[in-house]
């Protein structure tokens, strides 16, 4: 079967001089430094998970209701003054509730870069989302505006097809396994979720990221699975002798990232604008050997459109045509061509964006992945889940299944932070009978 037949272009006419990308991420070509407002991101994310909508979206108009209703039900009116000061001055009325993170949402709209990073999170859920209802204790005060809240806000189906957010299958089905319920998990501890849900954000846009950057490649060994990643603490010494840091942690990605815009704009170029975007590895897995011919007829066609100059070999497989235009896809970007300063800078732009909370320049061991303690403690939390504690072996495999591999001088690190913070149970000196648990 053939997703590809009637929709691919066949002739040099009909081949798009413009590289596009509007699927499985979000950066594009002309962003730059500061393009995501992630506070506007997690208010995108609260609307995903709660299937909720604002009936009003400017918090002005909800102060207003607010401040009506605590000048009926207050004694002193001119208390509420510092009521206004409590909450609606800075940030704590988002601490009050996740729904009322609903207001920040308001700056995701069309093909804004916040609306495409929400949206690069959205294809990470799909169709999971919170189904309890949040239970947080307040006082007198925050009810009236958790009630006000309520009284404003409708459920929304996403799955619903004029509503959908978006219309793309899973490119890393591990990490949307992971994503969600750790999403959910979270949202069973209200007060931490709200403390840390710009991490958890952060923390799994560059995984995905990376993840996205070490999978492209592989796209001929089906479904993808977690790459080697490697972190050291931020309290360890890192050095170019540690053979896993060196090969499999930043610089690996760095090289990989410039693969993400060719070959996600190449797939796309593949597939019919309206029907759901399917990732490089099952779009192979559909051609047929009907479609040899199609796809070389298109390599041809894009090579001449391009002004490229290698040389096509013959193919007998679709797959190896589909090599053939991803390596076309590359090619364009190579130093000497014209379009070889884009992909340089979309790949600072990603860097920049979605992975500068997690590298550090080390001397001469260069630019490693580093995580600090709030990272640690939420990646280990997380991990453990609605578990009470893990064994040390068990809690690392958890780290791997979400993209996070430490080698073995980090884990004697990860042991001795844990001790010093008190939530390890030690029955002997091995690892099989080490224990962590949650701190939440």
């Amino acid at each position: 079967m053939s997703n590809i037949r009637e929709d691919l272009p066949q002739s040099v006419d009909n081949v798009n001089a413009k590289n596009t990308l509007n699927s499985y991420f979000p950066v594009r070509t002309k962003d730059r430094s500061g393009a995501f407002d992630w506070e506007a991101v997690i208010g995108f994310v609260i609307k995903l998970i709660y299937r909720k909508e604002l009936l009003i979206d400017d918090i002005e108009e909800f102060k207003i209701i607010c401040v009506k209703n605590f000048n009926e039900k207050l004694d002193n009116t001119g208390f509420v003054k510092y009521l206004d000061k409590m909450y609606f001055s800075g940030n704590s009325l988002f601490n009050i509730a996740p729904e009322l993170l609903l207001f920040k949402a308001k700056k995701v709209k069309g093909n804004t870069p916040n609306a495409r990073l929400g949206e690069m999170f959205a294809s990470i859920l799909q169709d999971k989302f919170i189904t309890k209802e949040t239970v947080v204790q307040h006082n007198f005060l925050e009810q009236i505006i958790v009630d006000e809240l309520q009284n404003n806000i409708k459920n929304s189906d996403y799955s619903e097809p004029s509503k959908k957010i978006i219309n793309e299958e899973p490119y890393l089905p591990f990490i949307y396994e992971v994503f969600g319920s750790d999403l959910v998990f979270l949202s069973e501890h209200p007060k931490y979720f709200l403390g840390t849900l710009s991490q958890f954000l952060k923390l799994y846009a560059y995984l995905y990221t990376a993840q996205l950057a070490l999978n492209i490649s592989s796209w001929r060994e089906g479904e993808p699975s977690p790459k080697p990643l490697y972190f050291i603490l931020d309290t360890e010494k890192a050095s170019a002798e540690r053979m896993h840091i060196r090969d499999d942690g930043h610089e690996k990605v760095h090289t990989a990232l410039f693969k993400i815009f060719p070959f996600l704009s190449m797939s796309e170029s593949l597939q019919p604008a309206k029907k759901q975007k399917i990732p490089i590895w099952k779009l192979s897995r559909s051609l047929s050997s009907s479609d040899t011919i199609i796809l070389s007829n298109f390599a041809q066609a894009f090579k001449e459109e391009r002004g490229l100059t290698s040389i096509i070999s013959d193919v007998s497989t679709p797959n190896e045509a589909l090599n053939v235009l991803l390596n076309l896809g590359m090619e364009q970007f190579e130093r000497g061509q014209s379009r070889y300063e884009i992909n340089v800078n979309y790949v600072k732009a990603i860097e920049t964006e979605l992975c500068s909370h997690f590298i550090q320049s080390r001397g001469r061991a260069g630019r490693v992945l580093v995580i600090n303690q709030d990272y640690l403690l939420l990646l280990t939390n997380i991990s453990i889940g609605d578990r009470k504690k893990l064994r040390f072996l068990e809690l690392l495999e958890a780290f791997k299944k979400r993209g996070v591999f430490f080698d073995k001088r980090s884990q004697q690190a990860l042991i001795q932070f844990y001790e010093r913070i008190g939530n390890v149970e030690r029955m002997s000196d091995s690892g099989e009978a080490v224990y962590v648990c949650k701190t939440i």
